[in-house]
């Protein structure tokens, strides 16, 4: 029922973004502005965006403790992006954890999923820092200076209260104690397990050496991501502008984590005209068509770039996109079932009674 509720949850907001997004816009113009756009922009485009790769790949192999290759690092974040740009449920993640337990040596699901909380709080860090960069450059809206405080204090507190539980495994394990005592029911999820595991992930949060490697290498990244949608700008601008896209690329990589259909189809546009209204690029001269049909081919080169990336990856890692799926699927139900309160036994429903 949950998946079925999520699935309706992403089609209506899909939906609800895709009409603001295309809300008063002329179809014929949005045509025209595609069909005259100089789509030679689009190769230097394509090769920024494997060089952002190319550095997420290096920050998540550093996130991973440096136990695998950058190669297997590379190919399977592309697999994960795969699946998250063209499946619903957000099934890159598990995917990713799954190949992490085909590698030699195998590393514990626990430790990739963990990876990966650590660098969606990166990631949350770095896009407010590209909103902290465009309001020092030029005055934006007061509710794009609201949002990125409120943002910016929300990752900055999830990272240190992580990097706090890292650098003192002990402190985790004493709150998770107290936690066990008050709802004692919980021992039957084996939390100290799961914690232990987690904090094996996260241990990247208690080396300032681990942890000023992945923010350079991600501040690499988020650039290539903004110098690339720059680039794509010019193939419909002749005068683009550094704060539009500085904005698009932020408000795009909010809204790829709001529920939606397969491919972020509505989010994803309204986000990049947003941004590019925020610099500015939304005026008399420039029309919201042309900034729709921005949005849609840069959709287009970000989840095309996805899906040859990932099936790229999963040849190298020898494996098929249906293995994949139903190995995700299988680790999905097993850690529902893991979560789920264990059924009482005859006997424990009868001494219940009998108390």
């Amino acid at each position: 029922m949950k998946r079925w509720a999520s699935i309706l949850l992403g089609v209506l907001i899909s939906a609800a973004t895709l009409a603001y997004a295309l809300g008063g816009q002329d179809f014929s113009k949005i045509g025209t502005e595609l069909r005259t756009a100089r789509y030679v922009w689009v190769v230097p485009t394509l090769l920024l965006v494997l060089i952002g790769l190319g550095f997420r790949g290096m920050r998540w192999r550093e996130l991973l403790n440096n136990r695998t290759s950058f190669i297997h690092s590379f190919h399977i974040m592309n697999v994960g992006y795969f699946f998250n740009a063209w499946l619903p449920l957000r099934l890159g993640e598990v995917a990713r954890a799954f190949l992490t337990t085909r590698l030699q040596p195998p590393l514990s699901i626990f430790l990739a999923l963990s990876s990966v909380v650590v660098e969606r709080l990166v990631d949350l860090l770095s896009v407010v820092g590209l909103v902290v960069v465009a309001v020092l450059i030029a005055p934006v809206s007061p509710d794009f200076q609201r949002g990125a405080a409120v943002t910016a204090a929300l990752a900055v507190g999830g990272i240190l209260v992580l990097g706090l539980f890292a650098a003192r495994r002990s402190l985790a394990h004493q709150i998770l104690g107290i936690i066990l005592k008050i709802l004692p029911f919980l021992e039957r999820l084996h939390l100290r397990q799961v914690l232990d595991h987690t904090l094996d992930g996260i241990a990247p949060l208690s080396s300032p050496r681990r942890m000023g490697l992945a923010l350079f290498w991600s501040a690499l990244a988020w650039a290539s991501s903004v110098v690339a949608g720059f680039v794509l700008l010019l193939a419909f601008y002749d005068d683009p502008n550094w704060i539009a896209a500085l904005l698009m690329i932020a408000a795009a990589s909010i809204a790829v984590a709001l529920p939606a259909v397969p491919g972020n189809v509505g989010p994803f546009e309204a986000a990049v005209i947003l941004g590019l209204n925020a610099g500015g690029m939304i005026n008399a001269t420039h029309t919201q068509e042309k900034a729709f049909a921005f949005a849609v081919v840069i959709h287009i080169v970000n989840v095309g770039s996805y899906a040859f990336l990932g099936w790229i990856g999963l040849n190298y890692e020898k494996v098929t996109f249906g293995e994949v799926i139903r190995s995700a699927r299988m680790l999905v139900a097993r850690r529902n079932q893991e979560s789920a309160p264990a059924a009482e036994t005859p006997s424990e429903r009868g001494q219940a009674q009998h108390d």
